[in-house]
């Protein structure tokens, strides 16, 4: 079988899975060995052989002692973070985060070390010198070229070195800013949901009559594990293929150390749901609808106390203030569809972004890995050749004269760095306003950020050096956010009437609890020119304005009850007042049909009594 390991490959196989140290002895005796071979043949054979006075045996010795040197800084750049965690520790507990960076930089840093060994390592081979009285001189012209050149590549290496602990620095230090405690609140929610929807499979299992058409939709979504599905929808095939699959996670878990969700588990469910909007509202109704009471429209603490049993008393607290956000004493249906839709926004959210930083720093990279390799030519030119090291003014003029060609260029790059990893006023999926214009953020990059305008959908790319000098107004960072209402109404309108409609509003916002603050604040902003008076309504919801559907549909209600409230304390517009206009809704007309002798005698009798007002008028003069 040509497919079949030959037994000497089954025995390397066999020794690089035994430990760690016959792996690496495999790495480094092979070649080791090959690498002794001219040693031991310049050292018999060949022993007068010499490059100028030195002889050949310590070129190949050197050799192999920079073979030896690469596994040396690699085995000191494995054990350099944990020495570093180890000490740091006493110093400050953070330290862990800066040996987690340098477990990052693990290879740039091997070479850095490797580069410093060899250099160090050169006066082997002036030890080989056939004048007595001139190794410790060690000047020969091609040793004096050799570490010339390993001083060129420790100052190289180490710029390299520097390039990458900066970038991961940068890529630590901005996502532990940025997304830790957007990770830990939405890793809580989805705790708290997994918790719930375990005690809902124990009082409801799954596809009962009860949660039959949600459970349906929980499994239609994308990815869904096999265990969700029904036995009619799967054969004994899937069943098998979902139990291998349990399986295995239990034997990686075992392995690594580290957990992974089985199919069938609680978590892994929840998780799916949130793949998709159906899904998520399917989830949250089966939630809600197992821990909520019969005939309540509300979920209480005590409820999901009743359902954990005494022994969950603490963690039903927990739960329910989860839930309970703005702490209105109950969860409606509602509000569980919000949440669960939520978390799964979020999660898609911060992904996108993580993702969309990636890029970004990925980006610095490279243009940072391109300077370096600008540099590691220079520094290498630098050390051989003398002219350059004469023409160094020369040279810096033509920089700075190329700087001001790029100087455009340069300041997009640095002022878009500057606005991404220090300023970051936004993120994925963020509602923001810029220059009164309503948009959300759909990608970042490096260099521009493309939004999508909530009122026409229309997508918009703006240079990031352009909003480095905007006014941003993050609507998602925002807590509870206000929002006011201007409007004249008559100047004779009396103080006991705005009273009564600033009492009228504040009994709404308390019957409307789950979307507006309590307070209602009604001001007189101003008299006009005494033929009106303006007034300034102000109201807060309960959340800020990132979902703007459902700010929509607040400040719609909210205008309506304004309205009403208005014509409840017959509060009238400026001018308005007096007797409704005829043929109004409210002063209806109505039109009888009379002969013509009776509209003439009608029409005589009342410029009878006009012509006698007016005469009246005159006497009276």
């Amino acid at each position: 079988d040509e497919a079949k390991a030959t037994p000497v490959a089954e025995f390397f196989q066999k020794m690089i899975r035994f430990s760690v140290v016959t792996q690496f002895a495999l790495y480094i005796i092979p070649v080791a060995v090959v690498l002794a071979i001219p040693i031991v043949l310049t050292a018999t054979a060949f022993k007068d052989v010499a490059i100028e006075d030195i002889r050949l045996t310590g070129l190949f010795v050197w050799i192999e002692l920079v073979w030896l040197n690469v596994w040396l800084a690699i085995l000191m750049a494995y054990i350099l973070p944990f020495i570093f965690q180890f000490f740091g520790g006493f110093i400050s507990s953070g330290s862990r985060k800066y040996a987690q960076l340098l477990k990052a930089v693990i290879l740039p840093m091997s070479v850095f070390i490797w580069a410093m060994i060899s250099r160090s390592a050169t006066p082997v081979i002036c030890a080989f010198d056939s004048k007595e009285d001139r190794k410790h001189l060690c000047d020969d012209q091609w040793i004096l070229v050799l570490r010339r050149v390993l001083l060129a590549t420790i100052a190289v290496t180490g710029i390299f070195f520097v390039e990458k602990i900066m970038i991961h620095l940068v890529s630590v230090s901005y996502r532990r800013r940025q997304f830790n405690l957007k990770l830990k609140e939405n890793k809580r929610f989805t705790h708290i949901l997994s918790l719930m929807y375990e005690e809902s499979r124990k009082l409801f299992p799954m596809h009962c009559p009860e949660f039959a058409a949600e459970d349906f939709k929980i499994a239609d979504s994308s990815n869904a594990p096999l265990a969700l599905r029904t036995s009619s929808e799967v054969g004994p095939f899937s069943r098998v293929e979902n139990r291998i699959s349990a399986a295995m996670s239990g034997a990686v878990s075992r392995f690594t150390g580290k957990r992974i969700l089985k199919p069938e588990s609680a978590q892994s469910i929840v998780l799916q749901a949130f793949a998709t909007r159906a899904a998520s509202e399917a989830l949250a109704r089966r939630l809600w609808m197992s821990f909520v009471r019969d005939g309540k429209g509300e979920l209480y603490e005590k409820d999901i106390a009743n359902v954990l049993g005494p022994d969950g008393k603490d963690e039903a607290t927990a739960i329910f203030e989860a839930l309970d956000k703005d702490c209105n004493g109950g969860v409606s249906l509602e509000e569980m569809h919000l949440l669960c839709l939520q978390i799964g926004q979020d999660r898609k959210y911060i992904d996108r972004s993580m993702h969309d930083i990636g890029q970004v720093i990925k980006s610095l990279d490279n243009i940072l890995s391109f300077i370096v390799l600008l540099l590691t030519i220079l520094v290498y030119a630098a050390f051989f050749s003398t002219a350059l090291a004469s023409r160094v003014t020369v040279l810096w003029g033509s920089v700075a004269a190329m700087s001001f060609a790029i100087a455009g260029i340069v300041q997009e790059f640095l002022g878009s760095c500057v606005f991404i990893f220090i300023k970051h006023p936004y993120d994925v999926g963020d509602r923001v306003d810029i220059n009164n214009v309503q948009l959300i953020i759909e990608h970042i990059s490096l260099l521009s950020t493309i939004f999508r305008q909530v009122d026409s959908g229309a997508s918009i790319q703006i240079p990031n050096i352009v909003n480095n000098s905007q006014w941003i107004k993050n609507i998602s960072r925002s807590k509870a956010m206000a929002e006011s209402y201007d409007f004249s109404i008559n100047a004779k309108t009396k103080f006991d009437a705005i009273e009564n409609l600033k009492i009228e509003l504040q009994s709404f916002s308390r019957d409307n609890k789950r979307d507006f603050q309590p307070e209602v604040d009604v001001e007189l902003i101003s008299l006009g020119n005494l033929s009106e008076i303006v007034l300034r309504v102000e109201i807060c919801h309960k959340s800020n304005w990132s979902n703007e559907t459902l700010r929509a549909t607040r400040r719609n209600k909210f205008l309506c009850a304004i309205l009403t409230a208005l014509r409840k304390h017959s509060i009238s517009s400026p001018g308005g007042g007096d007797a409704p206009l005829v043929g109004s809704w409210e002063n209806p007309s109505y039109s009888v049909t009379i002969t013509d002798e009776e509209a003439q005698g009608a029409r005589a009798a009342h410029e009878a009594k006009e012509e006698e007002k007016r005469m009246e008028k005159l006497n009276a003069d």
